[in-house]
């Protein structure tokens, strides 16, 4: 995140008699929260929670700045999603169940280091009949210049029907 001050203002008195008398509670920040909203506007803010769906795409949904939004699922998934998955060209892989050890993205040629995965993910049949054998085969993976990639193949690598083989970048880790 990145925030950009083109004016300043000096701030006012901070008091200091919670942390004087030993309580080093978390700061309140909903002024703070209040003060953006009031500038940018209330859809401006806000913060992510975690809705039950395998599609990571479906997974998140917008919040209130300051909710506390609980129970997001055991398994890691990348700091930064694409809007979109993007699609990979020249991608070195041995079907059905490795990682790539190649490919290219936005033209730079990426050499993988180190791979885990497959985490499969179903299609939600129970949304549209297009899903019911879609299958997403993630992999998380290293190129030699430490760079980490979230990446899918569409398809199990076996039946023609869940998918085309063809591979996807989907987040960044990192």
């Amino acid at each position: 995140m990145r925030l950009a001050a083109t004016r300043t203002d000096p701030l006012g008195a901070t008091a200091l008699a919670a942390s004087l008398a030993g309580d080093d509670g978390p700061p309140d920040v909903a002024t703070l929260v209040d003060q953006i909203a009031g500038r940018v506007g209330d859809a401006a803010l806000f913060t992510a929670a975690p809705v039950e769906s395998d599609v990571p795409e479906r997974a998140v949904r917008r919040t209130a700045p300051l909710a506390a939004p609980t129970g997001w699922p055991a398994w890691r998934r990348p700091v930064r999603l694409l809007n979109r998955p993007e699609p990979l060209v020249g991608v070195l892989a041995l079907l059905p169940d490795a990682p790539p050890r190649r490919f290219t993205w936005r033209g730079q040629v990426h050499a993988v280091v180190a791979g885990d995965g497959p985490e499969r993910i179903h299609g939600e049949w129970w949304r549209r009949d297009g899903e019911l054998w879609a299958v997403r085969d993630y992999f998380r993976v290293e190129d030699d210049t430490g760079a980490r990639f979230w990446l899918f193949r569409r398809g199990d690598g076996v039946d023609s029907a869940t998918g085309d083989l063809s591979w996807y970048l989907h987040g960044l880790f990192g």
